[in-house]
């Protein structure tokens, strides 16, 4: 049998018909796992990525994958991003691979955790609305944008994923606390076209909103605020990389592409920025890897310089 991250035999579809009954056949499969499945190139595409990601992988991996496709072939990708890099990653033993932990070691780097916010459950109040794509003319409207539903996303896997992942490790005989901690996160799932100047990943950590442009001088800046509202007025803070309260979170590598539209030269959609109050900055030999943004503080103010 061909060495393929699609376990599961799902015929290749030709109508989207035929799609949609393959779905309803298997209700307990990710539906963008069993697309990935159907479609040859999509298939092609997805396999080549877990060829050279596999001996990295989790006991779990394959059959997570599943249910969870898009949050771990996300971290297949920063896999193949890091190979591809030249980073030299830890290889679990079996043992291991059965534990937990990181999802990535990279000795001279840190530890890496990988989270991929979805919409959330269509049913719950603050998840993110599906864009709507209108199919004639006469069925174009506007439309907002839910960047606070989408930020609340974020916060979301980062409080719940990332953080709490965290406080487990540091319980583990293998835990080293002077070693970075990196997360990356894929923020494509959530649909809707992101501000081109401040990604909302960079809304979430550091708190910017809007721009800001003063017509005398034509200056711009954003404005800033420490949380967002839930649907319940529950507030929500958007301020980890603002203060010492997060230091142990040491940098985000992000993208907002889907890994099946990843670029041809792969990594090039993955940005990085500092956490400016980081117990355990990131060597700067990691940081030159990447797009990035630089974070930098004085007693006042936190600056935020785009290098791109």
């Amino acid at each position: 049998m061909k060495d393929t991250l699609f376990t599961v035999e799902l015929p290749l579809i030709k109508t989207d018909e035929e799609l949609e009954e393959i779905k309803k056949k298997y209700p307990k499969y990710d539906p963008y796992f069993i697309t990935s499945s159907c479609c040859k190139e999509r298939r092609e595409r997805f396999d080549k990525l877990w060829v050279r990601y596999k001996p990295y992988a989790d006991s779990h991996f394959l059959s997570q994958i599943k249910t969870n496709f898009h949050q771990r072939s996300w971290e297949m990708y920063v896999g193949n991003v890091f190979l591809e890099k030249g980073l030299k990653l830890k290889v679990k033993s079996k043992k291991e691979k059965q534990k937990g932990g990181p999802d990535f070691v990279i000795d001279e780097i840190g530890y890496i955790e990988c989270v991929a916010p979805t919409k959330g459950k269509p049913d719950m109040s603050d998840s993110v609305p599906e864009m709507f794509i209108a199919t004639k003319p006469e069925e174009i409207q506007l439309q907002g944008v839910p960047t606070d539903k989408m930020i609340l996303r974020i916060t979301n896997e980062i409080n719940y994923k990332a953080l709490d992942q965290y406080k487990k490790w540091e319980k583990k005989e293998w835990f080293d606390s002077m070693k970075p901690f990196i997360i990356a996160i894929n923020t494509a799932d959530l649909g809707h076209t992101e501000d081109p100047s401040m990604p909302n990943v960079l809304k979430a950590l550091f708190g910017f909103q809007s721009m800001q442009i003063n017509i005398k001088t034509g200056a711009s800046n954003f404005s800033h605020r420490n949380e967002v509202l839930k649907a319940n007025n529950k507030p929500v803070p958007v301020n980890y990389f603002v203060n010492q309260d997060f230091n142990f979170i040491s940098s985000v590598l992000f993208s907002d592409k889907t890994v099946l539209n990843h670029p041809e030269n792969i990594g090039d959609d993955c940005i990085f920025v500092n956490n400016p109050f980081a117990k355990n900055p990131v060597s700067n030999s990691f940081i030159k890897l990447f797009k990035n943004w630089t974070a930098s503080k004085d007693e006042k103010e936190i600056y935020l310089k785009k290098n791109y």
